[in-house]
């Protein structure tokens, strides 16, 4: 990760963001706060992930506590039945608003 602290950021805020297209760039300010300006696209992908890494923490937790069932074919139908319908009503809301 580059460094810089806030004044030559804000000099050459136009070659930092060029950076920050490869690396995330820490930006530290006198007081000794700091900042990271990180590509959009890598900061979305970091975001699914945290996500998807919350969901799994959550399952485990839910099965450490005995919050699950095991399942049978029927109910795992039942759940993917529902869920399907919940996402094509979803959709099919937007496409009309």
């Amino acid at each position: 990760m580059e460094r810089t602290n806030a004044d030559d950021f804000r000099s050459n805020l136009k070659e930092w963001m060029e950076s920050a297209r490869n690396e995330p760039i820490k930006i530290t300010r006198k007081t000794g706060e700091s900042f990271v300006l990180i590509n959009a696209e890598e900061f979305e992908k970091i975001q699914m992930e945290l996500a998807s890494l919350r969901g799994i923490a959550q399952g485990l937790s839910d099965v450490i506590s005995g919050k699950v069932k095991t399942s049978d074919g029927n109910s795992t139908d039942s759940v993917i039945e529902k869920a399907k319908n919940r996402v094509l009503s979803k959709k099919s809301k937007k496409a009309v608003g």
